[in-house]
């Protein structure tokens, strides 16, 4: 790239205290989007060309020393890139206002320039790009100076120190919120890490102002001493995040975590800033600051950041939590496979009342929203007696059976031959329960819609489905000529949902100490006694994520399809176990007049609806954990290979139960593990030991 024409701007324009140089300069060494490597070539071209002429370099050293001096640094050293004290939604509001509507920032603040020359949303990426190596030589050359070796009565030192103790009188604040304390109340004392930290800070800070041969390197004893205390600080947020189980936590908790975590890293970022070391290497605190800055700045108004960083942990716990609502959705063995047909059974025949419910309460005529509330107690009721009677509903896929496969892709970024191996045995497994969930509803939910029907118009004459309702009911399973497919493809979103607000609530349970309050409520404790009390208390600790899930999963169904009519958009509803009832329902009516061909075509509607289903509830699934989690999977298609592999050898492997020795030996060793887990969850303390911090 030519930068002549910069060289001649900077002989002309170095006198020029504002920063459209300085922004000139950027755009010339900014690469093209897609070519970030260039960036470093850029630099380093500019560089030469100012090596060419020491005068242009003292004309550009002097226009940045005239550009940043007197400049504000503790608002972009302190606050940039990390979160406000509004809260989440707050926060996202104000980032989405500012999209539209820039903040205006003071031009004495030192803010305003990076906003200014680095606009790109993407100049973190080059930025970030260019060795560390080539940044030092360009900051020589220019003849800067390392903060860690200015004067104390430097202004940039002062700044930066001031910004320290911004950071430290924050964290201490924060590690003091009722929140915080109500799951640590140790932190009250005097001793805990938030408030010595913070005494800590204010000594040292005063000691490199005041004391003539103060040590700055990294061996000074107080720099240490205040570096443990801050890792302790953050053992601390480590213990609240990893006790889930004991602690639970909300968007609020979440988000003051984020927060109180990001002020500790920046805090320590500035604290290596201003102190020597001998293992660091030219302006590396001053780079590393400098790629911060500059991505806190272009991401400052990211609505998708906000978001991803505070749900991950909320959407871990929730994950981790719902673990427990879905547990028998996977047969491990021939027996649970078995075991897993009956239950599905159970609930194939709760559903065919419930396809015959939703028939009677069509023919009632009702208004809009009475119908809709109808529909949606019949679907919450009666998942919620599926749920009573252990009965299992097919590709009501949960989000534990995510959360395990997301454990199983950490596996795989390790170096372990066997780990793909044993995601593709748990795929496989995931694969063969759903299956025979499928043929359990389906195989009893058609029967029963069908027998209720017949023996409806037996004894009365008339039929449940009219034929009117009956064709249109055959219509709607239509792969070809309906929406049946996408249809299904929108109930595995509130599949998935559902599953999410079974673990969303069995943490509320937690966080909230709902049983708890239960047991000792007493007005709950008049009215049924300290027995029945107790006994609700514990029902609802292993069932109101659950009950709460499934309870919406049914509003969801049954409100959709008005929500259609109201906005005159075609949505609707199809689940493989009512599309199989309806089918029964219809086929009484209209059954002599259907052709082969219908009959077949019905019946691969139903399948395509069941496949749609799972598909659908189940990617969304894997993808909320892995997100969760924060996990990269890069080897996608060499598990596709393994289970395709799996499959050309032994396809009854995804259909039908495994009888050996080895599944056995498997399933006896997964019990043994789920046992111990079992025994460190009721004794959490033993947990707490690992990573409680001790003081001294």
């Amino acid at each position: 790239m030519d930068f002549s024409d910069i060289l001649y701007q900077i002989k002309t324009q170095h006198q020029d205290k504002s920063s459209d140089l300085l922004l000139a300069v950027i755009d010339h060494i900014r690469p093209p989007k897609g070519r970030l490597y260039l960036a470093k070539d850029n630099l380093n071209t500019f560089k030469d060309g100012l090596k060419k002429d020491p005068e242009l370099i003292v004309m550009f050293r002097s226009y940045l020393k005239a550009l940043f001096d007197q400049k504000q640094y503790i608002q972009i050293l302190s606050e940039s890139g990390i979160l406000t004290g509004k809260g989440f939604f707050p926060e996202a509001f104000e980032r989405i206002n500012t999209y539209f509507l820039p903040k205006v920032y003071d031009e004495m603040d030192v803010m305003a320039i990076f906003v200014s020359v680095f606009h790109k949303k993407w100049d973190y990426l080059w930025i970030s790009d260019i060795p560390t190596e080539d940044y030092a030589d360009f900051f020589e050359l220019l003849g800067c100076i390392e903060i860690e070796n200015l004067s104390e009565k430097d202004r940039l030192i002062s700044q930066s120190l001031n910004s320290i103790l911004v950071l430290s009188q924050r964290i201490s604040a924060l590690g003091l919120e009722p929140e915080i304390l109500s799951k640590l109340p140790e932190l009250e004392y005097f001793d805990s890490p938030f408030i010595v930290q913070n005494k800590s800070v204010f000594d040292y800070v005063d000691q490199f102002q005041n004391i003539e041969d103060f040590d700055k390197s990294d061996q000074n004893t107080d720099f240490k001493h205040l570096m443990v205390m801050l890792s302790q600080c953050e053992e601390y947020l480590l213990l609240i995040r990893k006790d889930k189980k004991k602690f639970g936590t909300d968007l609020h908790l979440s988000y003051m975590l984020l927060r109180l975590s990001q002020n500790i890293d920046r805090l320590k970022s500035l604290l290596k800033l201003v102190t020597k070391s001998k293992d660091k290497s030219n302006f590396q605190g001053e780079i590393e600051l400098l790629k911060i800055l500059v991505k806190a700045v272009n991401r400052k108004n990211s609505l998708g950041d906000h978001i991803e960083q505070n749900v991950n942990l909320l959407a871990f716990q929730i994950t981790e939590h719902a673990g427990k609502t879905g547990e028998h959705y996977i047969a491990n063995s021939s027996k649970e496979w078995w075991d897993m047909l009956v239950s599905s059974m159970g609930g194939g025949f709760i559903v065919g009342f419930l396809s015959v419910i939703k028939v009677l309460i069509y023919y009632l005529r009702l208004p809009l929203f009475g119908e809709t509330f109808l529909y949606s107690m019949n679907y919450s009721i009666g998942f919620i007696g599926i749920h009573l009677t252990h009965s299992t509903l097919a590709t009501k896929q949960p989000a534990m059976t995510a959360s395990k496969l997301a454990a199983a892709l950490d596996e795989v970024e390790k170096p372990k031959s066997v780990a793909l191996g044993n995601l593709a045995e748990f795929v496989v497994k995931i694969f063969r329960s759903q299956f025979i969930a499928f043929v359990g509803n389906v195989i009893v939910a058609f029967p029963v819609a069908f027998l209720i029907a017949y023996g409806y118009h037996y004894f009365s004459g008339s039929h449940i489905a009219g034929q009117e309702k009956a064709f249109k009911l055959i219509s709607e399973m239509n792969p070809i000529n309906s929406l049946a497919l996408f249809h299904a493809g929108i109930t595995g979103v509130f599949l998935f949902l559902s599953g999410m607000i079974s673990g969303y609530y069995d943490n509320k349970n937690v966080y909230n100490q709902i049983p708890k309050r239960i047991k000792n409520h007493k007005g709950l404790i008049r009215v049924f006694g300290q027995k029945r009390t107790d006994s609700l208390s514990d029902y609802l600790d292993n069932n109101l994520g659950s009950l709460a899930g499934n309870f919406f999963l049914g509003v969801f169904l049954g409100s959709l399809g008005s929500l259609g009519i109201i906005f005159g958009l075609p949505l609707d509803v199809q689940h493989i176990t009512f599309a199989s009832g309806n089918f029964g329902l219809a086929f009484v009516s209209v059954g002599e007049q259907l052709t082969l061909n219908e009959v077949l075509l019905t019946v691969s509607g139903i399948f395509g609806i069941g496949v749609m289903n799972f598909l659908v509830s189940f990617s969304l699934a894997i993808f909320v954990a892995i997100k969760s989690r924060n996990v990269t999977f890069k080897q996608s298609k060499k598990l596709f290979g393994i289970l395709m592999l799996r499959f050309l050898k032994s396809p009854h492997h995804f259909f039908l139960p495994i009888y050996d020795n080895v599944s056995l030996k498997e399933n006896k060793s997964n019990k043994e593990k789920d046992d111990r887990v079992s025994i460190n969850d009721k004794n959490p303390e033993s947990g707490e030991r690992k990573v409680r911090p001790i003081k001294k």
